[in-house]
């Protein structure tokens, strides 16, 4: 869906966007505002070619792609790209201060309830625990001459926090061509602002299904980023149960009463990454964490209705809606 900003407020400007491009199999839209419209049209274009060349490095489903052949080199050295290290940095910064709420392994239990589902026979506590047990061990070494080792033999998934990484990396080469004022990059809701007056973001309340409904909150997001995470219709099957998407990767259990969390932080690797873990987390951690943060907030929505937020979400001053409604949670 479009997202409609406040990035051509200053005028005049020569505004952009583009929703033809996929990230990491998410459609994406590029906004950019600049002095001329060939200054826009240079930064949109330096925008998704980012983005095209990221994908090379992390698609899951490219046998070409760095990460997949790296994946089949597991056990060697193997010289990395900058790009992949440093979205392998990010993922043990998160796996660890999240305390293994967020882990890369998280597909392969994945895998077992998608089996289960086909099946219909839940996946055996003694599968699940020796799954769990391999997932707490480090999943790779990153050496000091910028190689790595892979020790993981599960699937691995880096899309936590390499899709938001893309959106930082697309939104800060275009904010540095020539005449540009400002920048958005959006890949379904997770999204990075840079210059101009931000964007204000209306978000959605998740057991509202009217297009009419107001919304729960609206958050300004100026020189920063936005993810959202949780999801009421997405799961497994299994036999006559349902069972949700997300998982705790430390049990290999589907969460129950999956909260709605909407989070704002410096840059949208952060964002996303917060917004996966706080899914798996208790509300009581994941506001302890995110308050420990400098620069990120996050308003949690249980199942039940009840609307938790961090103490500098609270502070924000509430404003009227501007713009269109994007969905706050996917």
């Amino acid at each position: 869906m479009i997202l409609t900003t406040l990035l051509n407020a200053v005028r005049p400007t020569h505004r952009l966007h583009s929703t033809d491009e996929r990230l990491l199999g998410t459609e994406v839209e590029v906004q950019v505002v600049a002095r001329t419209r060939a200054h826009a049209e240079h930064a949109e274009h330096a925008a998704l070619t980012e983005i095209g060349r990221l994908n090379r490095v992390f698609d899951p489903s490219d046998p070409g792609s760095e990460l997949c052949r790296w994946q089949a080199q597991a056990g060697a050295h193997v010289p990395l790209s900058l790009d992949l290290l440093r979205v392998l940095r990010l993922a043990d910064h998160w796996r660890t201060l999240s305390g293994g709420a967020l882990h890369p392994g998280t597909d392969a239990f994945g895998l077992l309830w998608r089996q289960a589902g086909a099946t219909g026979q839940e996946p055996a506590p003694g599968t699940l625990a020796r799954q769990a047990s391999a997932l707490r061990a480090e999943p790779w070494t990153l050496h000091a001459d910028g190689s790595a080792t892979l020790h993981a033999r599960y699937p691995l998934s880096l899309h936590a926090v390499a899709r938001g990484y893309i959106v930082d990396c697309a939104a800060t080469v275009a904010s540095r061509c020539p005449g540009v004022r400002s920048v958005l990059v959006n890949a379904a809701g997770n999204l990075r602002v840079i210059g101009g007056p931000g964007v204000q973001v209306p978000v959605a309340d998740p057991f509202t299904v009217r297009d009419n409904a107001p919304p729960l909150a609206q958050v300004r997001v100026r020189g920063a980023a936005l993810a959202s995470g949780g999801c009421p219709h997405r799961g497994y099957q299994v036999g006559d149960r349902r069972y949700s998407h997300v998982i705790d990767p430390r049990t290999g259990a589907p969460v129950q009463d999956v909260p709605r969390v909407t989070v704002t932080a410096p840059e949208c690797a952060a964002a996303h990454a917060l917004a996966t873990a706080l899914n798996v987390m208790t509300p009581v951690a994941a506001l302890a964490l995110v308050n420990d943060l400098p620069g990120c907030e996050a308003l949690i929505v249980t199942a039940d209705g009840q609307q938790l937020s961090s103490a500098g979400w609270r502070a924000r001053p509430r404003r009227a809606a501007m713009g269109g409604l994007i969905p706050a949670f996917r």
